[in-house]
């Protein structure tokens, strides 16, 4: 029988005082949010540049934090609902169908305090529907998702027929965009509180973690203990939440609710997360890069009407962004698994 003798463990020596780690420039420049940020600064040059320094106009600059608001809080709630490797696509319509909701019950003279929790709840209950067709269902979040976009849809159409509501108090204006914190107006303070607050959800609290696991593999999260099905539901009921928020905010910028409101909106929110590198089939992504793809989006929908160029450019835009960010984002996993 050979002896084998066990060796000391090795020792960790701690570094020199003069030892400084090296920064790795490459990874930092090809990080996602390094290429948003140089995005960003290129589309600010030409599109000032192009309008004559129009962009830089302060009645712009609030009108573009706004809407850059109005998409980041529903992008925040959506980048929950990807991580774990669900998607809804019904958003732009639950936004019109929270708007129909509250705008009848402003015209109906209830008071902006009984109201506006209102948007919230109905929010909630919206997202706990898809929540419950794509888990309890087993429907496909695409699927089930498409689903209720159509029915909400027509939910608009039932509740407002052909008319267009008006009755929106101007206090929502006041309070959403004439309104300033500093520089910001009180939109865009809100969407850094619930993105912030989201950031340090996902990197901090146990069940932020869990999201990352789910999204990596269900079926290994649940054997490890992880409530995957409460998890999931409750990201869609989150998601509800923030669409409610940002149709309050979008009526303090455009103060009129007609059936078509919302349309098109999912696009939007959509494209700011997977531009932002969330991954749709889950697992991977941050709330840093949403803020900086929501702000690339309201930045290409803000140059389009500095251009004066046709509206129905900015869905093709984003569409094409929206596979760009899906492409890069599967070489880059195709080339990790290569290495």
């Amino acid at each position: 029988m050979s002896i084998h003798t066990l060796s000391a463990p090795a020792v960790s020596r701690p570094p020199p005082l003069n030892y400084h780690p090296r920064l790795d420039w490459r990874e930092i420049v090809l990080r996602r949010e390094t290429m948003l940020i140089v995005v960003l600064a290129t589309v600010v040059v030409a599109v000032s540049i192009v309008s004559h320094g129009g962009f830089w106009n302060r009645v712009n600059i609030d009108s573009f934090l706004v809407s850059s608001a109005i998409t980041a809080v529903p992008a925040a709630g959506m980048t929950l609902v990807i991580l774990n490797g669900g998607i809804d696509v019904s958003i732009g319509s639950m936004l019109g169908l929270i708007s129909a909701t509250g705008g009848l019950m402003f015209a109906a003279g209830w008071s902006a305090a009984l109201v506006v929790p209102v948007f919230l709840l109905t929010g909630l209950a919206l997202g706990w529907i898809n929540g419950l067709l794509v888990l309890a269902g087993r429907i496909p979040p695409v699927v089930a998702t498409l689903g209720t976009l159509s029915v909400f849809r027509m939910g608009v159409f039932l509740m407002m027929g052909s008319s267009w509501i008006t009755a929106i108090p101007p206090g929502l204006t006041r309070f959403f965009v004439s309104t300033h914190v500093g520089p910001l107006p009180v939109a865009s303070v809100l969407a850094l509180a619930v993105t912030g607050a989201m950031a340090v959800f996902l990197r901090y609290h146990r069940e932020g973690r869990r999201l990352y696991a789910i999204g990596n593999n269900d079926e290994a999260a649940r054997l490890v203990g992880i409530p995957v099905r409460r998890l999931r539901w409750a990201t869609y009921m989150v998601l509800g939440v923030c669409v409610g928020l940002g149709a309050l905010m979008q009526l303090g910028q455009t103060p009129i609710v007609q059936t078509t409101s919302g349309t098109g909106f999912e696009l939007n929110v959509i494209a700011a997360v997977v531009l932002g590198g969330t991954e749709l089939s889950g697992g991977r992504g941050g709330m840093l890069g949403t803020v900086l793809g929501t702000l690339v989006v309201a930045l290409i929908n803000d140059a389009i009407v500095l251009m004066h160029i046709q509206p129905f450019w900015s869905g093709v835009v984003l569409g094409f962004v929206i596979l760009v960010a899906i492409g890069v984002n599967e070489s880059r996993r195709a080339g990790k698994a290569m290495s």
